[in-house]
C-alpha cells in the first residue's frame, strides 16, 4: 500500500486528470473507460462503468468506446506480428557468420 502522502499525492493527481477543464467531463470519462479497457483493468472498468448513469453515457456510447479499443488492440496486434516477421525475414538473410 502507499504511503500517505504518496497516496495523497496520486489521489490529487488522478483529481486533476477527470476534472481537467481541458475537455469536457463525458469525454474525460470516456477517456477513462478506454484506457480501462485496452490496459485491462477490470477493477477500473468495473468503477467506471458503475459511473455511467451519473455521467449520462448510453450503453451505445460504451459499444462505441469498446468497438474503439478492439480496433486498436487488433492493429497493435496486427502491426506487432508484421514486425515479427520482418526480422525473422531480415535475419535468415543475413549471412552466417
Amino acid at each position: 500500500m502507499l504511503p500517505a502522502v504518496q497516496q495523497k499525492t496520486f489521489g490529487d493527481f488522478y483529481d486533476s486528470v477527470r476534472t481537467n477543464g481541458i475537455l469536457d467531463p463525458k469525454t474525460t470519462y470516456l477517456l477513462h473507460l478506454a484506457t480501462a479497457m485496452a490496459v485491462g483493468c477490470v477493477p477500473c472498468m468495473e468503477y467506471y462503468l458503475k459511473q455511467k448513469a451519473d455521467e449520462g453515457v448510453t450503453d451505445e456510447e460504451i459499444g462505441a468506446v469498446q468497438a474503439v479499443v478492439m480496433a486498436v488492440s487488433s492493429g497493435k496486434v496486427n502491426a506487432q506480428l508484421r514486425q515479427a516477421e520482418r526480422s525473422v525475414k531480415a535475419d535468415q538473410k543475413a549471412p552466417v557468420q
